[in-house]
């Protein structure tokens, strides 16, 4: 029995699922990877590696190795159903613990090595005098990025409930 559903052959979905797919390109994630993201969670259903092969018509390896990088983000899950041999995989569908889950990975990624290496980049010109004017521009950058990095800090610890008083601090919703 497959577990193919098709509410996933739906336009609106297609269309979602493939936006995925362009944006995940642009933030320089697999495209794939983004789609069967965005498969998971539109639909809501838990799905075999096999059918969402068949859905995305890519390979089994191309599926295995971009849900093992879903799974190590903490964005899909692995199910496991009494009496079947098969795994199944379903998306976390709460969108903040999405959020900062996302949020630690790219900061893990992405912005701990920038603060290292601009580091690295501010003790090697304080030992070489000659490149001192660079310092004011490696100065700035780094404090911008410190600053990102308390602020992803900070929001990877902020609880769902207090999100409405965060977005009243911003501005972003009226009292009423």
């Amino acid at each position: 029995m497959s577990t193919f559903d098709p509410l996933a052959d739906n336009p609106v979905i297609r269309e979602f699922v493939e936006h995925w797919g362009v944006m995940a390109r642009s933030w320089g994630i697999n495209a794939t990877m983004g789609e069967l993201f965005a498969l998971l969670y539109i639909t809501g259903v838990d799905w075999t590696a096999e059918d969402l092969c068949a859905r995305l018509k890519v390979s089994r390896g191309n599926v295995s190795m971009n849900l093992r990088e879903l799974i190590a983000w903490g964005v899909v899950h692995k199910i496991h159903r009494q009496g079947e041999r098969r795994e199944f995989f379903r998306a976390e569908t709460d969108v903040w613990t999405l959020f900062r889950r996302i949020l630690t990975e790219r900061k893990r990624r992405e912005l701990e090595p920038t603060l290292a290496v601009l580091s690295q980049t501010r003790e090697y010109i304080v030992k070489n005098p000659g490149l001192a004017p660079l310092e004011e521009r490696v100065v700035s950058l780094s404090r911008f990025f410190d600053l990102i990095n308390a602020l992803a800090s900070k929001l990877t610890t902020i609880d769902q409930d207090d999100l409405e008083d965060l977005s009243r601090l911003f501005g972003l919703y009226d009292d009423e």
